[in-house]
């Protein structure tokens, strides 16, 4: 079957990124070559948009959808739609998240990543008297790094600021179980929210109704794009609702066998370049 997709959205992580999280020489050029060919290519990640430019080394997509579609951007990173969570549901997670040592973190729509001093000096010390201990080894990670620190009453005197615009709360342990916790705390927030996953190890809150899919919308309608003409990568529970719209849904072969049900078709294990060329652009 020869497939023509107009619009083609990546997902970043254990998708369009390799273990190492770099997108590869090889990715580019496949990538390169379907623009080429006239298909839009767009970022669709769960990253703030600051986050996202760090691996793609100023790869020329045509837009981004970032944070869970909490943001959509141009090319050149013009913001042209924001979803935000309401401040005082915001409070309202960290306040309940607190009662354990975990790792999380505050996203806004300038792209800063926030996280409480006084719950980051906790999870040091628990680090410390532990190195080794299941489910918080987390210091390799670059969102561990890339953290803004600030102290709690300074979080909440911003978030009392109406003029403070948060898009995503994101919290990550190794621990299922723990995990499962966090997903019970935040259901209270209930219809306001939108409670998702962009890995086996994390947990994020969004505004309700913001999705993926619903910020490829814009360029969809932008470029007269039918939802038949769009495929889309992804391979966990926050590319759900655009693997289950797309016309041509493509899941990888990491994903979980759930999200794999929804798709189409199957990509090689951290490899759509492959998939790109073996499928789209041989076919053409």
């Amino acid at each position: 079957m020869e497939l023509k997709p107009r619009l083609a959205a990546f997902d970043m992580d254990g998708t369009l990124l390799n273990k190492e999280s770099q997108m590869t020489q090889v990715t580019k050029e496949a990538c390169l070559k379907l623009q080429q060919q006239g298909c839009k290519l767009v970022l669709s990640t769960g990253r703030t948009f600051g986050s996202a430019q760090i691996p793609i080394d100023a790869f020329p997509f045509d837009g981004f959808v970032c944070s869970n579609g909490a943001t959509v951007l141009e090319s050149d990173g013009t913001m042209v739609q924001q979803t935000l969570l309401p401040n005082h549901l915001v409070a309202d997670a960290i306040r309940a998240l607190r009662q354990e040592v975990l790792y999380y973190e505050v996203h806004d729509t300038a792209s800063n990543r926030w996280m409480i001093q006084e719950d980051r000096e906790r999870l040091e010390a628990l680090l410390n008297e532990d190195t080794s201990l299941e489910g918080i080894s987390i210091r390799k990670f670059a969102f561990y790094k890339l953290a803004k620190i600030i102290r709690l009453q300074e979080m909440l005197e911003m978030l009392d600021d109406p003029k403070t615009e948060m898009v995503k709360l994101f919290i990550w342990h190794n621990d299922p179980e723990l995990l499962e916790w966090v997903r019970e705390q935040l259901a209270p927030l209930g219809s306001q929210v939108n409670i998702t996953s962009s890995g086996r190890h994390n947990v994020e809150l969004l505004p309700q109704g913001v999705s993926k899919w619903e910020g490829l919308q814009y360029f969809c309608s932008k470029w007269g794009i039918a939802a038949e003409e769009v495929m889309v990568f992804g391979d966990a529970e926050n590319d759900r609702e655009a693997l289950t719209h797309a016309g041509y849904s493509v899941a990888m072969e990491n994903a979980s066998q759930e999200i794999k049900a929804l798709a189409n078709y199957i990509a090689p294990h951290h490899d759509e370049a492959r998939f790109i060329h073996e499928r789209i652009i041989g076919g053409r």
